[in-house]
């Protein structure tokens, strides 16, 4: 008996080696692949009810959700349990929450009810946000936030992902996870709750005969989903994630399954994490090469651009994502997604909607796609990158008879720091000048200012020696840390080589930049027109999100 037992825990050991280096390789390599899933579910519906269902560009995600679900009705929740991302994490922290003495223990009639909840989530994201878009427009989704953050090597989205409703949820469910095993697996996973009904009636069954359990429990409570196993001869819920634990707990030798199964079952679950990486790196190239789009512009029309090439960016699902636009003959021709960290289905689907009504509109105010909100934000906000010089200025300038303006690297013009001269009692900082105080000079001290940026104000402190512009000091600002910091760096540096606020705005950062050239022509009572005005500084940004 003792040597029986021995060899059940060397194979339940080498069962949980195995599991764990598969969640771990699933976790480094498509964290998202269960966003994938349940984005692939919701797009397919949205398109099927909203009359826009083409084969063709759903092919990707019906692959993925029939296989996913084919595996999951034969052979059980192996995606739960072998190659989730989220569950995976949620595991990590239960052994983290271990050394916690105190954990709140759910009655067994308590956790039956409270696994209800699923299915209420997943009907309010199915009536709700994909039929009447309810909150399609925010980070409401933990999953959303877990995916941004899963992949720092890809880059880390703006810190405002994390501070949204999906940020928050995220936080209560890491908590959570630490007290109750599988938190969000049980009672708050709209696509657990859909593996549930599809495993309903799977192949593959833990079987233990109940004459021989006694009264020893020991399988119900190393049970990760909390079923209670010892009412059962057979293991039929839905609930079950195949993670081999009762196996390995029982001391009787009594819970045994099938090794076929389990084998066929988790090799299934690697070829779809397997199919998935790989067809990403493959299609990558292919995605950013189709997100370009072109049309022709007739010789005879005058836009409201200068012809050139100019590159933007902002930040995607997984990272910053680059783009050239081409502007012919005054208009937008050509856009190019030059690179992206994001998903290469999403990025596709947003550029061949998002690129065209861009170009079509001559316009960066258009609408995102549906399934594809955070890859279409970003092309939306690269290009009005590219092109906020131009789209700010558009308004105002009326000197040019065909409309076009210069982009930022073509300006020949630049304003000096030159003093005008002040009406007696004017207020702000007319102490600054004098009568004679020579052009592009001014009266030394130190003087504040402020000006206008994407979230809010931004101040500085200027200090003027011997006549010129020797330390410009930001006292205090209220846009995202990460690109107020680039623009710092870069604008600072290039008032003071150049003396003049009439100086390039760092790209991925124009608001930031703009509100420091305000604050610097503020503090010296310069005539500066902030361009953030028309382009949607402090404001909300497309669809009530704020973007950068």
């Amino acid at each position: 008996m003792k040597h029986s037992i021995q060899e059940k825990r060397k194979r339940f050991s080498a069962i949980q080696i195995i599991r764990a280096v598969i969640q771990l390789a699933a976790f480094l390599l498509i964290p998202g692949l269960f966003i994938s899933v349940f984005s692939g579910i919701g797009a397919i519906y949205t398109a099927l009810i909203g009359g826009t269902f083409v084969f063709s560009e759903q092919i990707g995600n019906i692959l993925l959700v029939a296989a996913v679900f084919l595996i999951t009705a034969l052979w059980g929740r192996f995606f739960c349990g072998y190659i989730c991302s989220f569950g995976a994490m949620q595991d990590l922290l239960w052994q983290i929450g271990k050394r916690i003495v105190r954990k709140p223990l759910i009655p067994e009639r308590a956790d039956r009810v409270l696994k209800h909840l699923k299915y209420a989530v997943l009907l309010f994201i199915v009536v709700g946000v994909w039929t009447f878009g309810v909150g399609s427009a925010a980070i409401w989704s933990p999953w959303t936030v877990f995916g941004m953050y899963a992949s720092p090597w890809a880059g880390l989205p703006a810190t405002l992902a994390f501070l949204s409703l999906g940020g928050a949820l995220l936080a209560l469910i890491i908590v959570g996870s630490l007290f109750i095993e599988r938190f969000f697996c049980k009672y708050l996973c709209p696509l657990g709750a859909l593996f549930t009904l599809a495993s309903r009636f799977r192949l593959f069954r833990i079987k233990k005969p109940s004459a021989a359990c006694g009264n020893c429990r020991m399988c119900s409570r190393n049970c990760s989903m909390a079923i209670p196993l010892y009412q059962h001869d057979e293991v039929r819920s839905g609930e079950c994630i195949d993670c081999m634990r009762c196996v390995g707990a029982c001391r009787r030798n009594n819970v045994k399954a099938s090794a076929v199964p389990a084998v066929c079952g988790t090799l299934a679950a690697t070829a779809i994490a397997g199919v998935t990486f790989m067809g990403n790196i493959i299609k990558t190239d292919t995605a950013l090469q189709a997100a370009t789009q072109k049309t022709v512009i007739s010789t005879e029309s005058v836009g409201k651009f200068k012809d050139g090439l100019y590159k933007g960016s902002a930040p995607g699902f997984r990272g910053f994502t680059d783009v050239t636009v081409k502007v012919s003959s005054g208009m937008i021709s050509e856009i190019t997604v030059d690179t992206s960290f994001d998903d290469n289905e999403y990025l596709s689907k947003a550029s061949k909607s998002v690129i065209p009504a861009i170009i079509e509109a001559q316009d960066t105010d258009v609408d995102t796609v549906s399934g594809a909100t955070y890859s279409s934000q970003a092309i939306i906000n690269a290009a009005k990158d590219a092109l906020s010089l131009q789209l700010a200025s558009d308004s105002t300038d009326t000197s040019a008879e065909t409309g076009e303006t210069a982009p930022a690297e073509t300006q020949t013009e630049e304003a000096t720091l030159a003093p005008t001269e002040q009406e007696t009692g004017s207020e702000s900082n007319d102490e600054a000048f004098s009568d004679d105080t020579a052009a592009g000079t001014f009266a030394d001290g130190v003087y504040n200012g402020s000006g206008s940026g994407y979230r809010g104000t931004t101040e500085v402190a200027v200090t003027v020696e011997n006549g010129a512009i020797t330390d410009i000091t930001v006292t205090s600002y209220q846009d995202d840390s990460q690109f107020f910091f680039r623009a710092e760096e870069g604008v600072i540096a290039a008032i003071l080589s150049e003396q003049s606020v009439e100086v390039d705005s760092v790209s991925g950062a124009t608001f930031s930049s703009n509100s420091i050239k305000e604050a610097v022509a503020s503090a010296l009572d310069l005539s500066y027109s902030n361009p953030n005005s028309s382009m949607g500084g402090s404001s909300h940004g497309p669809h009530g999100m704020h973007m950068r």
